[in-house]
Parts: structure tokens; sequence; C-alpha cells
């Protein structure tokens, strides 16, 4: 019951921002070319495509998870870099304290339009051991990532990779709408397949601009599937980029 609670005031909050782009018009008028189709990052997921070259990007997302009675607290860190032309860096670690791997991934742009907009990417990653447990090992994955833009709208960003040591299937995907230059409603599915059975979190959120380059947003995950590693989870983000 509690995950279609959440999908009905995501509804209702993105009807309402909407509100604030008809009154946001005439401002907008006034942002310089360039700057007012630019979409904030997803919450969490990564980037269909590369951040173009010489950008650098990151997000700083704090969070307090909750499973029965016992809660966690924990700080994500995912650092975006553009490298050259299509090709980009992601580092991320999803918990600085709790979480066992940190991922390294190189991503690159097989088809896109110049504005980085639209387009697929493939990728490799390295998940490196940095947290306290009995899996102290490397791990390789590869995947496959896409974005596709409709201008004023909505931003997705999607990517799935597979793990051969797991046998394990890994999904993202992320809408950001854009209910004003300041405004960016946020919907996010993200979760794994493995022999087990799918597991699966919900992610509703908003971001809001206190800059040309930075940004602030709140959300609350939940799981909507039986595997689950927790039951709710709510997150505080900030980004930046340079």
């Amino acid at each position: 019951m509690r995950k279609y609670t959440l999908l009905v005031l995501f509804c209702l909050l993105t009807l309402s921002t909407k509100t604030l782009h008809a009154q946001h018009e005439e401002l907008e008028g006034e942002v310089e070319h360039g700057e007012a189709d630019m979409f904030v990052h997803p919450f969490l997921a990564h980037m269909g495509l590369p951040d173009v070259p010489n950008e650098i990007s990151l997000r700083i997302s704090v969070y307090q998870t909750r499973e029965d009675e016992n809660t966690e607290r924990d700080l994500a860190i995912h650092i975006e870099a553009g490298l050259l032309k299509n090709l980009g860096l992601h580092i991320r670690t999803d918990g600085i304290q709790h979480a066992q791997h940190s991922e390294v991934m190189l991503q690159y742009a097989i088809i896109a339009d110049d504005e980085l907009h639209n387009g697929i990417s493939i990728f490799g990653q390295v998940s490196i051991p940095t947290g306290a447990g009995e899996e102290d090992s490397y791990e390789g994955l590869f995947g496959v990532s896409a974005r596709l833009t409709l201008p004023d709208i909505v931003v997705w960003d999607g990517n799935v990779h597979y793990d051969p040591k797991e046998e394990m299937a890994e999904f993202e995907n992320a809408f950001v709408f854009r209910a004003s230059y300041k405004y960016y409603p946020i919907l996010e599915v993200r979760g794994h397949i493995t022999s087990e059975g799918l597991e699966a979190y919900l992610l509703p959120a908003i971001k809001s601009r206190i800059g040309e380059h930075r940004a602030f947003g709140v959300g609350i995950q939940t799981a909507i599937s039986e595997h689950r590693d927790y039951d709710i989870q709510a997150l505080f983000t900030y980004d930046v980029s340079f």
C-alpha cells in the first residue's frame, strides 16, 4: 500500500510543479541560451551518456535506511567526469561506511548527438572492495546505458549491467522532469535480478537549483519487491558541477 501512496504523492507533486512552470515562463526568457534546456543529474542513477569533456560533477547523498526496527545512516558519493569526446569516468560508492564495494567505471558513447542529449553508451566497471565484510575480491562488470531527452519536458537515463561472477543483472532507470528552471521532480527505479528472484526499489524525489551549477534534493526510496535489503530510505543530496 505504501508504494501506491508514494506514486500518488509523486503525481501530485509533478502536477503542482507544472503550475510553477507557467508562472516562471517570463523569468525563463531571461535565461541565457543553452541554459534553458539544462536538466539536473539523476538522484542516484548513472547518466546514460558521459558528461562533456572537462566537466566534473559531484553528487553527495546523506541517507537513513530502515528495516523493521533497525536504522542505518550513511553517505553516498558519485563523481562523474568527461575525459574526452564521448568518453567519461564514474566513481561511486553507495555507502562509505557500509557498502562492501566502490565502483570505477569508464563509459563510451557509441551513438550520440552533438549535445549528448540522446544516445547509447557501453561501459566497463570494476567494483573495488572498500568496506568491511567477508567479500574482499574485485568484481568486473559490463553493461549498456542510454539517454533520451524531450526538451523542456523530461530526460530518461537508463542502464543495465551484468555480473558474470555473481550471475546477476542490475538495472537503473531515472526520469528527470522539468517543471521549471528551478524545480525538477524525479522518479527512479532500480534493482537487480538473480536466480533467487527480483529485488527492486522505487525513488520519488525532487531537486531544486540553488545556483547555475548547484542543486539540492530530497527523496524517499522504498522497496517494491518481496526480496529486499531494506524497507524504506530517506535521502538528501547536494550536486555541484565544475
